[in-house]
């Protein structure tokens, strides 16, 4: 069937996340945590950030205070003594780092400009509905994209199929009339496949590719645009 609809993960697939987060964090390190590795406290960063990341989609916490307590446990976790004060400017060096770093992933805004006149764009994805609203714009992305599907909307996340089937109806399209094009295996691969989306996997890092679900296309860059799209539209 034609392709009505490209449904897209934001965060690593069109945003660029891991450079602005690893922007932020080393201007907290080298502002807090000089006498730590880099690459220690990046590690102790990303399972802290996982954690409290789950606390803010679960409405436990808000984004300042998830962030707060998340570098307060990170210090705590390297044995670094830092006052409630400096856990807070910690945690806003790394707010206004990564606010200062956003940028579109390479190839992004080619891409959804090729596509945007064949199908209609929805963004899925776990994470409050503000922030990657803000990230959109912040991106240039903002004009390309038709609906933001967002987990904090809805009170599901991905990989449920639920949230892939609200973006559907938002779209007015059948499952087998969209493409899911996103960077995590488990949540938007398998997730779009539980729903009967058409997957593409968007595997920057060149990973071994999972066995389940089979037969899934993957492309490690988005560029250039003409290419990629023919390949989402299915007329490669």
């Amino acid at each position: 069937m034609t392709v009505r609809a490209v449904l897209f993960d934001l965060d690593d697939t069109l945003f660029d996340h891991r450079a602005s987060a690893r922007a932020a964090l080393a201007a907290v390190h080298r502002l807090f945590a000089q006498s730590i590795e880099f690459a220690e406290f990046e590690r102790h960063h990303a399972h802290y950030l996982e954690e409290m990341h789950l606390e803010v989609l679960a409405g436990r916490a808000t984004l300042d205070d998830a962030r707060r307590e998340r570098f307060r446990r990170v210090f705590a976790a390297l044995g670094l003594r830092l006052d409630p004060a400096d856990v807070h400017r910690a945690a806003a060096a790394y707010r206004d780092g990564y606010a200062g770093t956003r940028e579109a992933m390479d190839g992004a805004i080619d891409l959804l400009a090729t596509l945007r006149p064949r199908a209609a764009i929805g963004i899925v994805t776990n994470n409050l509905l503000d922030e990657q609203r803000s990230k959109l714009l912040a991106c240039g992305l903002t004009p390309y994209v038709d609906e933001l599907i967002a987990s904090e909307d809805l009170g599901v996340s991905k990989p449920d199929p639920e949230i892939f089937r609200v973006a559907l109806r938002r779209l007015r399209v059948d499952a087998a009339e969209a493409v899911m094009v996103g960077d995590s295996w488990h949540n938007d691969i398998a997730g779009a496949a539980a729903a009967g989306i058409r997957a593409i996997w968007f595997n920057r890092d060149v990973l071994e590719q999972p066995a389940v679900p089979p037969d899934i296309p993957s492309i490690t860059v988005l560029a250039p645009a003409a290419a990629v799209a023919a390949l989402i539209l299915g007329q490669d």
